[in-house]
């Protein structure tokens, strides 16, 4: 008789027991998304680990009866879990030997998982597989030859981690489960940014799944559908994991796997064993690892390492890597945010949750909705305890001039017309015990109520946009302001500087002065000449690389145009940098004549060009400044020679000696004063036009009836802009707002504020684990897709795809 969910929930009400039903369907999970070879047979241990139900050995003689081998017909009732009954017996099976007869075939490679972390398998595919636009599965010996000489694949499904030390239990239960899809490489279309999945094969000819088909007639002879059971499991899983929270961090498994290296990956175990009461030592001991936590890890792999850590509660995780940030033995600058790379696009529960990594550590943000207010709304409610008279009084008086019948609407009044820094700066340190609930929720050390960052490290870990508005040229422009007062007071003060007082200033001003010329030139031509659409990291600058390409490309073009004075390279004189503007704005008008020449292939240009009229891609040259509009092409080339003409004209490259030796006099004052004016001009306009790595961060966002949002993005010294969305331009691969960015404004590629944008890459452990990354093979390999597959793309549409938009 088929039993309906209600009906199941009511055969098996205890906790305990649904559990058992759960963790029993999670091994049968692990071992039908394994993939194993042709000559796969099935041990006695496995298929002798678990007990049938009366109703899975009624099933399993019929199973016999239609000549499948006995230990298939065993396992197979474990595979098949449930049909009109359960198959297997819960109460009796001891899930331990059966998780341990699992583990063992995990461990001895008899059933293989893919292990997706890292670059591992990214980069074998891109050399040892024949992938092409269109590839979505390879064949069994392809599979094989892909994982050969890899790790067992780190997953866990609830309680049950995967990895090289077969299946491990953990103290969190989370969702991370097995599967044969796995992220493998990045198609020839330079536009599309997603990386595309791969099915790998396993085997149809071992005997457990060349008859799985009979065995599931078999059952379907009895009823074509089954009981409830998968409703009834759903509902146990909700009610264990609790899909519904807003801080699961079942994202942090592809942080591990992707955002670490494998050094710092070390460095955080090594943490954790030294850190968790013993409990991380303790799986060490199961395994018959004893002794210095930097001996035990020094020859782990990343694999073994992962599976190992998440042996651990979420919470315990979280602190190892805070404290490994914030003691410096993993080394986050200021402003890089890690996320997962080949797995960025796994999500968790109904916030649709991820894990990101920064300089003030890790923290859980949602896919679909802005988290941060809220959770700062409960962190108030957590810190005066609105449920305690005391508490209530309290933060009454604290919001007294807000209007609000309740205070509950006073709390939302302030919350709406105050920043988030404002609200915590005030709320939080208002008393410490504030401080010290807020450490507490967030997860931050014991000694943080006392860090002067304590408001920046709630923010961060709520959530909140990290904007980085610091200026690049603050030191330049405070050191300018000091030359100032000094030529100010040298002229008509009665104190004029000492000669070494101002000699002092002189120098270190002279070497911001260089640096940031020489920081704004590289740049400006990077961006003005650089195929950024096809480079691998599109309008990303990465300040060694890029810089060093930018000036080789200045070289060629002052020798090109004769001039035998000027040289670029490594170190660049000051006199250099000063006539080097000039240069460029001559050799982009020079260009500008031969557009021909730099006319983007045909071939290079994304699919969706010729498909859609709605979307426009308007970087017909390889080089960007040809795609600008005309007004600003022409106002480029003017701004860049007059940067030039008003430095060189002015001798600011001679300046420097002058300044440095010999005795002030008012004559002398009134020459630096003509020179710091004219310094003052030049910089000035470079900003004006974004020549500078100055970031823009957003501001503010309004979104109207219709649809139409208008972003505004700002930077130091008040310079904003205003972007509307929806855009013709959309889908280039300009980088996103969700982080700071850099704008040249004077670049504008469509009036009337569509700008050339930009990034930077910070230097470090992660960027150097992810170079040459995305890896594209050349169009020219591209394989086109069949009918069949254009008419699935179709069928997404239709309705079987998500929100009814194929993937890219």
């Amino acid at each position: 008789m088929l039993k309906s969910k209600d009906e199941l929930l009511a055969d098996y009400p205890g906790r305990e027991t649904r559990e058992r039903i759960l963790l029993l369907s999670s091994l049968s999970n692990l071992l039908t998304a394994c993939i194993i070879p042709n000559n796969y047979r099935v041990p006695a241990r496995l298929h002798e680990s678990f007990k049938l139900t009366a109703y899975g050995e009624e099933k399993a003689q019929l199973f016999l009866r239609k000549r499948i081998p006995y230990p298939e017909a065993r396992l197979m009732c474990l595979l098949e879990f449930s049909w009109v009954d359960l198959l297997v017996d819960p109460t009796e099976t001891n899930l331990v030997e059966l998780r341990e007869a699992v583990s063992d075939q995990i461990k001895e490679r008899q059933i293989i998982y893919p292990f997706i972390f890292g670059r591992l398998l990214y980069d074998k595919a891109f050399d040892a597989l024949e992938l092409s636009d269109g590839t979505y599965s390879v064949n069994l010996v392809e599979t094989l030859s892909l994982l050969e000489h890899t790790p067992q694949g780190v997953f866990q499904e609830n309680i049950y981690v995967t990895g090289p030390y077969g299946i491990l239990e953990s103290r969190q239960w989370r969702y991370y489960t097995t599967s044969r899809g796995v992220n493998l490489y990045h198609c020839s279309d330079l536009s599309c940014s997603k990386i595309h999945d791969v099915s790998l094969a396993t085997s149809r000819e071992a005997t457990i799944n060349k008859r799985r088909n009979d065995a599931s007639k078999i059952l379907r002879i009895e009823s074509e559908t089954p009981s409830a059971w998968g409703p009834f499991l759903s509902q146990i899983f909700d009610e264990t994991i609790n899909p519904d929270r807003d801080n699961a961090a079942d994202g942090l498994i592809p942080l591990l796997g992707d955002a670490l290296t494998d050094a710092e990956l070390r460095t955080l175990t090594c943490w954790l064993l030294d850190n968790t009461r013993g409990e991380l030592r303790e799986t060490f001991a199961d395994l018959g690892m004893r002794g210095r936590a930097e001996d035990v890890t020094r020859e782990l792999s990343r694999a073994q390492m992962m599976q190992l850590c998440l042996t651990l509660d979420d919470k315990t995780i979280m602190q190892g890597m805070d404290g490994v940030v914030r003691e410096k033995a993993v080394q986050i600058p200021r402003g890089e945010i890690r996320r997962p790379k080949v797995n960025g696009g796994s999500r968790f529960g109904k916030f649709r949750l991820t894990a990101e990594l920064g300089h003030q550590g890790v923290r859980i943000l949602s896919d679909t909705m802005n988290m941060a207010p809220l959770r700062l709304r409960h962190l108030v409610e957590r810190m005066y305890r609105i449920d305690s008279v005391d508490d209530r009084e309290e933060l009454d008086w604290q919001l007294r001039s807000e209007a609000g019948e309740t205070l509950e609407a006073r709390l939302d009044s302030y919350l709406s017309r105050h920043s988030p820094e404002e609200a915590a700066k005030s709320l939080i340190l208002a008393r410490k015990s504030n401080a010290v609930t807020a450490c507490e929720v967030l997860g931050l050390p014991d000694d943080s109520p006392e860090d002067p960052n304590l408001v920046s490290a709630v923010l961060w870990k709520l959530g909140f946009p990290s904007p980085d508005l610091s200026d690049p040229h603050f030191d330049f422009w405070r050191l300018h302001e000091e030359m100032e007062d000094m030529v100010r007071a040298g002229v008509t003060g009665p104190l004029p500087p000492s000669p070494e007082d101002f000699r002092g200033t002189a120098a270190n001003y002279f070497v911001h002065l260089e640096n940031m010329l020489d920081d704004s030139l590289a740049f400006t031509i990077w961006a003005l000449t650089n195929d950024h659409f096809a480079d691998r990291k599109s309008f990303v600058f990465s300040p060694q690389e890029d810089k060093r390409e930018a000036y080789n490309w200045l070289q060629r073009a002052v020798e090109d145009s004769g001039d035998t004075v000027l040289e670029y390279g490594a170190k660049n004189s000051l006199y250099g940098l000063c006539r080097g503007f000039g240069s460029l704005g001559s050799r982009l008008k020079k260009v500008s004549s031969e557009r021909q020449s730099w006319e983007r292939p045909v071939e290079e240009f994304p699919d969706w060009v010729e498909r859609q009229n709605l979307l426009k891609f308007p970087f017909r040259h390889t080089l960007p400044f040809l795609d600008l509009t005309d007004v600003s092409r022409e106002l480029i080339v003017n701004r860049l020679q007059e940067i030039s003409r008003i430095l060189v004209s002015n001798n600011v490259h001679d300046a420097r000696n002058s300044w440095l030796h010999g005795g002030r006099s008012t004559a002398d004052f009134d020459e630096v004063r003509s020179s710091l004016a004219a310094i003052r001009q030049a910089v000035q306009t470079i900003e004006d036009c974004g020549f500078v790595r100055m970031n823009f961060s957003l501001v503010s966002q309004q979104m109207d009836a219709y649809g139409r949002s208008v972003a505004r993005f700002t930077r130091p010294r008040g310079y904003s802009f205003d972007l509307h969305r929806p855009s013709q331009h959309d889908w280039l691969g300009l980088p996103t707002f969700k982080t700071p960015i850099h704008v040249m404004t004077a670049a504008c590629f469509s009036a009337p504020n569509h700008f050339l944008r930009f990034r930077s890459e910070i230097r470090s452990a992660y960027s150097e684990m992810w170079a040459n990354y995305p890896r594209r093979k050349p169009r020219s390999q591209r394989v086109i897709r069949a009918l069949a597959e254009e008419s699935a793309q179709w069928k997404m549409v239709s309705g079987n795809g998500e929100d009814g938009i194929p993937s890219a």
